[in-house]
């Protein structure tokens, strides 16, 4: 037995192009490590003009729509008692391998709304190109057979569907398709699917988008680089389309077709070279043999960042079971039950601690690793934060008042 567990992980070991560490020459940059700066004469930054905020224009609409997610009955009307806002994620193999490993985690999350109902309803090998497709041969077993019946056994109807994490690929075989055809039909069939979205779950008003993972390591056609970061290029693209009115995108008015679309969670980083937020892809360490699919830790790195985000985005205050209330011209992320709140949220060098009366205060930053890193004592009802010292990443803030004290994640970009 220990002879064939060795052996069988030096075959698992060979299988992995464990080997490239990082792709392109010169190395392929994170798109929200890129800014101002181009790939292939494209600006990067996870929105328009470099920027990884979104639009002041379509935040608005997005935090309007978020106000408007409630929990609903089984035919889709209010029901603050019984009601459930149904969250799902689409899409493929990695989809589902990482919500399912967020579901439990999520669950777990005492900011998360009770009310909330998560439901994994990707499927591995439900690539673009079959779920956007009426005549593909598995398009029917996916949206009326897996998804109903995810569904159906998490009590959750199509009517209580309200949000979505999306997280998908086009297939590429071999040989595999050029830069402009593999984006092309990932953007067209996405479009698609945005529509189907919003036909089969009426009340879906948000969507996230995921990016994939590296896929240096990948030892089959797959889905190998460089389709995985044109992959996270094409889901910009798609965002900043209906940023701009794309008619495929419309997601108020007379012809609602699609969803809000923002992104969720980029994942995607060259290989072992850290993100400005630390983030890498090891091999062995985060991969099944493949070199494609993320194993226990590689799904747990995804999870973690989806629910850091739930747990702080402004447009998931519907998670959190709190109202989007604008300050001071910016938005607050409220949080349940709690005497203060943080504004803005993911943000910069500026943090606002907002409470419910002028009191004193003892704020307390700390890493995620619990080390101290900034610490002051305030006495009034908004109290502004210097964080400019502070590396891009995730924060705990510990507030403390005369006879309370909370917790709150904060995220700097």
């Amino acid at each position: 037995m220990l002879l064939f567990l060795i052996l069988l992980t030096i075959s698992e070991a060979n299988a992995q192009n464990c080997s490239q560490i990082s792709y392109g020459s010169p190395a392929y940059i994170p798109i929200n490590d890129l800014g101002t700066g181009t790939w292939n004469g494209f600006m990067g930054g996870l929105y328009p003009k470099g920027s990884n905020y979104i639009p002041q224009a379509h935040l608005s609409a997005g935090l309007q729509l978020a106000n408007q997610i409630q929990p609903l009955d089984a035919t889709g009307n209010p029901d603050p008692v019984n009601g459930k806002i149904g969250f799902i994620s689409i899409g493929m193999s990695n989809g589902t391998m990482e919500f399912s490993a967020f579901i439990p985690m999520g669950n777990a999350d005492r900011s998360k709304n009770p009310k909330v109902a998560l439901v994994d309803c990707a499927e591995g090998g439900m690539s673009t190109d079959i779920i956007s497709v009426v005549q593909a041969r598995s398009y029917k077993h996916y949206w009326d057979s897996t998804v109903v019946q995810r569904l159906s056994k998490a009590g959750v109807t199509a009517k209580q569907v309200q949000v979505i994490w999306y997280k998908e690929a086009y297939p590429v075989g071999s040989p595999g398709p050029a830069p402009q055809e593999y984006s092309d039909s990932l953007m067209q069939q996405s479009k698609r699917i945005m529509n189907i979205i919003k036909t089969k779950f009426p009340n879906a008003k948000i969507c996230y988008i995921a990016s994939r993972i590296y896929a240096g390591y990948a030892t089959s056609n797959l889905n190998p680089e460089p389709y995985s970061y044109w992959q996270g290029w094409t889901m910009k693209w798609m965002i900043e389309d209906q940023i701009n009115m794309d008619p495929m995108l419309q997601y108020s008015g007379i012809g609602t077709n699609s969803p809000w679309l923002c992104w969720g969670t980029y994942n995607w980083a060259n290989g072992t070279t850290p993100r400005s937020d630390g983030l890498t892809w090891v091999c062995p360490t985060d991969f099944n043999s493949d070199g494609t699919h993320p194993n226990a830790n590689g799904r747990q790195k995804v999870a973690t960042m989806l629910l850091d985000f739930l747990d702080s985005d402004s447009t998931a205050c519907w998670y959190r079971g709190g109202d989007c209330t604008p300050i001071l011209g910016q938005h607050v992320v409220p949080l349940p039950n709690k005497n203060c709140t943080l504004f803005s949220n993911p943000s910069n060098d500026k943090l606002y601690v907002v409470c419910n009366k002028n009191q004193n205060l003892l704020v307390q930053v700390f890493t995620m690793m619990g080390v101290c890193v900034l610490q002051r004592e305030c006495c009034n009802r908004t109290n502004e934060l210097d964080m400019s010292s502070l590396s891009n990443g995730i924060y705990c803030i510990k507030v403390s008042g005369t006879d309370w004290a909370e917790q709150h994640k904060f995220l700097k970009e």
